[in-house]
């Protein structure tokens, strides 16, 4: 062990779960390092309580601190500490500071607070300090919460970036918009990930264009970055990202962007602009484009195209006469969910000579949409795909049939997640009807008769399931039914999703 270098083991560690590592840890002492590292490998602060302080209290000495890598402060609300007994001296003092000032106790409650606040942004203040090789950091503040300390989380952000200084890689914020000035003097020269949620509330968007200023100057000094995100929820009700759209500047390194706004597009009058002024400059270096949908629509807002739900087909629609010569991973949210998929398979058949992996999100597919989706991943018509090593889908029915269209389409295919709703057959079907066990068997024999043909020559590695909440009796015998047809080195996983 005292031969293999430092790094490899916390490679190795780092796969496992950390309850793992710990029992390593008691059983060869020389790997207690590599047991810190993984405890403290990820530290997350977000509540004011003795664990917190303890952490804080352990984080600042020499030892600990050197082991953290990603640290995430979800900013969190400081309550005034109960008394459970009053002097009959202090008693009396109220009463009569409250007979003279009306608010007295209120302010006695809030001066209480505040004291509180101070202690807590001094106790983590001084552990930050002693954290030199953080490479991840994410501040993660609740737009939802009707309550905020504005100090508490200022405090978090600009100075908290400054003790990070060059060895910074990665950063996302999620912030009340007003606070992203304070960016302004922050460098950070060796971030490559930046993820930003514009958390804007009821503001109206003159104030919002003047707030973000300050914000948009620390972005331009990003000289280094990779991948850009930009999500914006429901909460942001008078938020139009187009406005801000020639305001983020060029990358020269960029590989990634990735937009998240509601599935509606109301944050988003002209899709066009968003494309031309960030997307389209950046398409020569660009290899992964990610265009995802949250839930919560939002009543239009000003003036808006009318076919404005349709803000991802007008951005595929846009780059069809842009090439993309390295874009080899994209995820789609298919919205609106009856939408017709036609710039979808134009987009898909534009890139299929260069795609890796293709996920496509909320919609649930049928198999006449899957056979459409497939030949615009055709690598030339009619001709398999050997390119495509990811793919991830939602199909309404898993069937085996489905499974050997997949084998043969994709032969290089490594991971597949499939989300579905059932298994073939329902109660007018002569595959078991509504009973999962005659259901199951027939797929077992429908499997057996391409497991020695078209699964052994497949090169699939990861199968993931994610079953509807009707699918959580029986989903444990599919995983076992796959398993026992397809060869031992595809790893098959199964999970139960709250909804599809």
């Amino acid at each position: 062990m005292g031969e293999t270098p430092y790094d490899v083991w916390s490679l190795v560690t780092s796969f496992l779960p950390n309850d793992d590592v710990e029992k390593l840890c008691g059983v060869n002492r020389q790997l207690r390092e590599f047991g810190l590292d993984a405890r403290f490998r990820e530290v997350k602060l977000n509540k004011h309580d003795s664990g917190m302080k303890r952490l804080c209290e352990m984080l600042s000495g020499d030892e600990l601190g050197t082991h953290v890598r990603k640290l995430t402060i979800e900013p969190w609300l400081v309550q005034p500490r109960t008394k459970t007994y009053i002097s009959r001296s202090e008693n009396l003092w109220n009463r009569v500071n409250t007979f003279f000032n009306a608010k007295y106790m209120e302010q006695e409650a809030e001066r209480r607070v505040q004291k509180r606040i101070n202690k807590d942004i001094k106790r983590v203040t001084n552990a930050v300090q002693r954290l030199k090789n953080v490479d991840e950091y994410q501040i993660l503040y609740d737009e939802r919460s009707t309550k905020r300390h504005p100090q508490l989380i200022e405090a978090f952000l600009s100075p908290t970036l400054e003790a990070f200084g060059s060895s910074l890689k990665k950063l996302t914020i999620k912030v009340p918009f007003d606070l992203l000035q304070h960016l302004s003097y922050v460098r950070l020269p060796q971030l490559q990930e930046f993820d930003v949620y514009l958390c804007t509330g009821d503001a109206p968007m003159e104030e919002v264009k003047y707030a973000l200023d300050g914000f948009f100057v620390f972005v331009h000094n990003l000289r280094s970055l990779e991948h850009l995100g930009v999500s914006a929820t429901s909460c942001s009700r008078n938020l139009d990202l187009s406005y801000f759209s020639k305001r983020w500047g060029a990358f020269p390194h960029l590989k990634s962007f990735s937009l998240c706004i509601p599935f509606n597009g109301t944050l988003l009058s002209s899709s066009e602009d968003l494309y031309e002024w960030i997307i389209k400059p950046h398409a020569g270096s660009l290899e992964k484009l990610r265009l995802s949908a949250s839930s919560g629509a939002l009543a239009p807002q000003g003036s808006l195209p009318p076919d404005h739900h349709f803000w991802i087909q007008r951005i595929l629609k846009s780059s069809f006469s842009t090439p993309f010569p390295r874009l080899c991973e994209v995820e789609l949210a298919l919205r609106p969910l009856k939408a017709e998929l036609t710039y979808l398979h134009t987009f898909l058949k534009l890139h299929s000579a260069t795609l890796k992996k293709v996920c496509l999100t909320d919609r649930v597919l049928n198999i006449h949409e899957i056979v459409e989706l497939f030949k615009s991943l055709e690598s030339s018509p009619g001709h398999q795909n050997y390119d495509l090593e990811a793919l991830e889908i939602k199909v309404d029915v898993l069937s085996a049939q489905l499974l050997v269209l997949i084998a043969q389409q994709f032969p290089q295919l490594k991971a597949l997640d499939l989300a579905f709703m059932d298994l073939v057959g329902n109660k007018n079907s002569e595959h078991g009807g509504n009973n999962p066990q005659l259901r199951l068997s027939s797929f077992a024999d429908a499997m057996h008769s391409y497991s020695m043909t078209v699964f052994s020559d497949w090169n699939l590695r990861a199968l993931n399931l994610i079953g509807s909440p009707s699918t959580s009796p029986w989903i444990n015998d599919l995983a076992r039914i796959l398993r026992r047809h397809f060869p031992p080195s595809v790893q098959v996983d199964h999970l139960s999703a709250p909804s599809l």
